[in-house]
C-alpha cells in the first residue's frame, strides 16, 4: 500500500453501495472482492439502524467496525477476529425518546405536518420505501434519530427549523427523508475512525470516503480521497473536498469503477 500508511474505506449505503431502488450492491461485488483482497477495512457508514447494518455485514461477510443513524453511534467489535457480535458502542447522538418528545410537542402545539417512522406502520413504511417486511422491521429499531417526511408548507418549515436548534436538535436531508438527530454527523465518526486506526495500527491511515446525498457532506469533506456517487434521485450536492471524484454511473455501479481506479492509484 501507499508507504507506511493504511487504507480505510467508508462508505454510504442507500444510494451508493447500494442500488437506490432495488437496495442491491451486485454491480460492486468487483471493488468488493479486491478491497478484500487487499485486507481494506470496508466501514459502513450510514442513516440505517444497527440492525438494518448487520444485516447487510452479514450478506457482505463483513466483520469492521460501523457507524449507525447518520454517525449518532459507532459500533466496534469487541472480539479480535471482529466476528463477534458483541460490540462496544460509542455514541454520540441523543436517545430517540427525547427526539421524540420533541417532535409530538412541536406538532402538536404549532400543528406541523410530518409524518415520521414512529408515526407509520411496517406496512406503510415498506409502501414509501420499497424495502421488504424484514427490512422495515429493522428500519424502525432506532436508537438515536427520527427519519420524517415533511408535508407542510415553507413558512411553517422555517418555524420548525427554529424551534429544532431551540431544543438542541438538527436534520440532514437524505434520499427520501429528513432525519432528526441530536447535532451528530457522519463527519464526526471519521475524525473518531482515523484516530482508532492509528492507535491501533501506529500508522495514519488514507481515507476514502463515498457517498451520494447532502447528509454524507461532512463524512466527504473530511476524508482524504471523497467519491461522490451519481445519484438517480437528486442532483450532486455541493462538496468541499481537495481529492474529489464524481461517478459517471449510478449507485453500485459507480462505486465499482470508482474505487477501482482509485485503488489502482493508491496502491503500490
Amino acid at each position: 500500500m501507499t508507504a507506511n500508511r493504511s487504507i480505510i474505506i467508508i462508505s454510504d449505503l442507500d444510494g451508493t453501495l447500494l442500488d437506490h431502488n432495488s437496495y442491491q450492491f451486485d454491480a460492486a461485488c468487483p471493488a468488493l472482492e479486491q478491497i478484500r483482497q487487499f485486507d481494506i477495512p470496508l466501514i459502513l457508514n450510514s442513516s440505517k439502524t444497527a440492525a438494518e447494518i448487520m444485516l447487510i455485514r452479514e450478506a457482505l461477510d463483513n466483520h469492521h467496525p460501523f457507524v449507525v443513524e447518520n454517525g449518532a453511534g459507532i459500533y466496534l467489535p469487541t472480539e479480535a477476529d471482529s466476528k463477534s457480535e458483541d460490540y462496544k458502542i460509542i455514541n454520540f447522538g441523543k436517545d430517540r425518546k427525547e427526539i421524540l418528545a420533541v417532535l409530538i410537542k412541536l406538532r402538536k402545539e404549532l400543528k406541523l405536518s410530518f409524518t415520521g417512522f414512529n408515526d407509520m406502520t411496517v406496512e406503510e413504511l415498506m409502501s414509501c420505501t420499497g424495502l421488504k417486511k424484514e427490512q422495515a422491521v429493522l428500519a424502525k429499531q432506532r436508537d438515536f434519530t427520527e427519519p420524517l417526511q415533511w408535508q407542510g408548507d415553507e413558512q411553517q418549515w422555517t418555524l420548525f427549523c427554529m424551534e429544532l436548534k431551540n431544543a438542541g436538535l438538527t436534520f440532514v436531508k437524505g434520499g427520501r427523508f429528513i432525519s432528526v438527530s441530536a447535532k451528530v454527523d457522519k463527519g464526526q465518526s471519521i475524525d473518531w475512525l482515523r484516530n482508532y486506526y492509528q492507535e491501533q495500527f501506529n500508522m495514519t491511515p488514507v481515507i476514502v470516503a463515498l457517498g451520494d446525498s447532502e447528509n454524507d457532506k461532512q463524512m466527504l469533506e473530511s476524508a482524504d480521497y471523497s467519491i461522490l456517487v451519481k445519484s438517480p434521485a437528486h442532483e450532486f450536492p455541493e462538496i468541499n473536498a481537495d481529492n474529489l471524484i464524481m461517478t459517471t454511473a449510478y449507485g453500485p455501479q459507480g462505486w465499482n469503477d470508482s474505487v477501482i481506479k482509485l485503488l489502482d492509484t493508491l496502491i503500490i
